[in-house]
């Protein structure tokens, strides 16, 4: 039985890892910021990368499911470091992937 606490907790670790591993990527290589901005980016995403072996499913499954997380974890992101605010069809697409997470995921087999 997988523990949803748990689990989304570590949904949502891994989204922040990958999120802001990206960020920083982003900013050493199209804001000009310092190489170590590069390397804290790439050690970030190396621990993103480790995070999801913790879930109780198979590779595709977790990767399916984690894709739904990202989504809605990239709009948060979005609204609280770039300040851009989801417009109602972000969120209805957020939502409706949430559902995909909780079918794909959750659902007793």
């Amino acid at each position: 039985m997988i523990d949803l606490k748990v689990s989304l907790a570590l949904f949502f670790v891994a989204a922040l890892f990958e999120i802001a591993g990206g960020y920083l990527v982003w900013l050493w290589l199209r804001e000009n910021k310092g190489v170590t901005y590069g390397l804290l980016g790439g050690i970030t995403l190396t621990v993103y990368g480790i995070i999801p072996t913790f879930q109780p499913a198979h590779f595709g499954r977790v990767y399916a499911a984690y894709g739904g997380i990202f989504i809605v974890s990239s709009l948060i992101w979005g609204a609280l470091v770039d300040k851009k605010k989801p417009d109602k069809y972000e969120i209805i697409g957020a939502l409706i992937s949430l559902l995909g997470v909780m079918i794909i995921f959750y659902v007793p087999r």
